[in-house]
């Protein structure tokens, strides 16, 4: 008896050319072939080891047989991939030094979706709590005096630019992925603040669970939609919530008592973001109907720790939001994670830093070399030596723009243009 009938319901076929018909998946591979195979493997475990590796030898004819001729086969397709990666990263112009910005050590500079801009920390102070960055309040994470203070500024040069945090404790910025607006965060003891601002009209506008503490802003789809992470106290569990310009209250998407942090991609139906368990951290989708872990046990779960998840990724969101990156500070690795075809990788040991080039493809770094790694195939093309802090990549100009050590308080602002390698027949 053949499972799901002559072939029509059910088909182990690699080809990538199952159907939906009438809501059953279906397969045009001759159903006589399948018949034979299905007689082939049960007269097999009868028979000698010998006669085994033959019926395998004629199986394995068989399955490459029922390639549909319609589709490329699967070694084809990873072919094409990374002649595709190769064509489009594997020349270069070399790195020109464009500009310098200053470094504190607690953020990564954000550079602007067109390239342009540059947003990043300055501050008065000596040293700096990485858990200012999860709004605590305490003194040693927010002092009561000095000043942490947002700027912007041309990405070439080095000039100081302006400062647009009006509030005297302020970190956390992100831009919305057209340019136009940017949230951050403002440490206002015992509570902090999510701040949207307008960059073409320069309106501020005040987000975030009242008297609570707000942390992590994450642009969701648009210029003044915000998905955040909220706590009544410093040590209580994070909620996720979602809060529109406008909008008086933010919505809570996250269980009470189950602490979120790092939303990442959120629609109508709930939110992805990272759980802690434990020790440990799990990558979540959280909807009204429950809530499914994705990736588990895949990075620290401990405060302050749980920090470098994202500390060396600036945008972890694909282009085309169906694709998420991190880091997994248990395993020491950067990580990717294909929502479509639920494919999860870990690349290079001791990867520090990766920004997207593609939806799949992107710039990794290591302690002291830089990749451009396809992210289907793992295919990885070496850039140049050295470290480096891959930061954005600007599809119009295939630009794009690393930051490397100038010296012990300055980054050095580096851009690479791309340029398509000439195919050979």
């Amino acid at each position: 008896m053949i499972p799901g009938g002559m072939g029509n319901s059910y088909c182990p076929c690699p080809s990538t050319h199952m159907q939906e018909d009438t809501g059953k998946k279906t397969c045009p591979c001759h159903p006589r072939i399948w018949h034979l195979i299905y007689e082939m493997l049960y007269l097999a475990k009868t028979l000698s080891h010998a006669l085994q590796m033959a019926y395998l030898f004629i199986f394995i004819l068989l399955l490459a047989g029922c390639q549909n001729p319609h589709q490329p086969s699967p070694i084809d397709t990873i072919q094409s991939s990374n002649e595709n990666h190769v064509r489009f990263f594997g020349d270069f112009d070399l790195p020109r030094k464009i500009g310098m910005v200053e470094n504190i050590g607690l953020q990564i500079p954000a550079i602007s979706p067109d390239g342009s801009q540059i947003l990043y920390l300055r501050t008065t102070g000596d040293t700096l709590s990485p858990m200012t960055l999860l709004g605590s309040p305490e003194p040693k994470d927010t002092p009561p005096q000095g000043i942490l203070s947002i700027w912007l500024r041309p990405t070439e040069g080095s000039a100081l630019g302006r400062r647009i945090s009006t509030q005297r404790w302020a970190h956390s910025p992100v831009w919305s992925d057209s340019g136009k607006a940017i949230v951050y965060v403002a440490n206002i003891p015992p509570a902090s603040s999510v701040i949207h601002m307008d960059l073409t009209t320069g309106q501020q506008t005040v987000l975030g669970l009242a008297g609570a503490i707000n942390c992590i802003p994450r642009f969701d789809n648009d210029d003044h939609t915000v998905l955040f992470c909220a706590a009544a106290k410093r040590d209580e569990p994070f909620r996720v919530y979602r809060q529109a310009v406008g909008q008086s209250k933010p919505t809570p998407l996250t269980p009470e008592g189950m602490d979120c942090l790092f939303p990442l991609l959120g629609d109508k139906n709930g939110v992805l973001c990272a759980r802690v368990e434990g020790d440990h951290l799990n990558w979540t989708r959280v909807e009204s109907g429950g809530v499914k872990d994705i990736i588990q046990n895949c990075g620290l779960g401990q405060r302050p720790e749980i920090l470098q998840t994202l500390a060396g990724i600036t945008y972890p969101v694909s282009p085309d939001r169906q694709n998420f990156l991190f880091y997994d500070s248990a395993h020491n690795r950067i990580c990717i994670y294909h929502q479509a075809h639920r494919l999860f990788r870990r690349h290079h040991p001791d990867s520090i830093a990766v920004c997207w080039l593609t939806n799949d493809a992107v710039a990794l770094a290591t302690n002291d070399r830089a990749f451009a790694v396809n992210t289907q195939t793992g295919m990885s093309l070496q850039l140049f030596n050295g470290l480096w802090i891959p930061c954005r990549y600007v599809p119009m100009t295939r630009t794009l723009f690393l930051l490397g050590k100038e010296s012990s308080n300055r980054l050095a602002v580096v851009e690479v243009k791309f340029k398509n390698r000439e195919t050979t027949q």
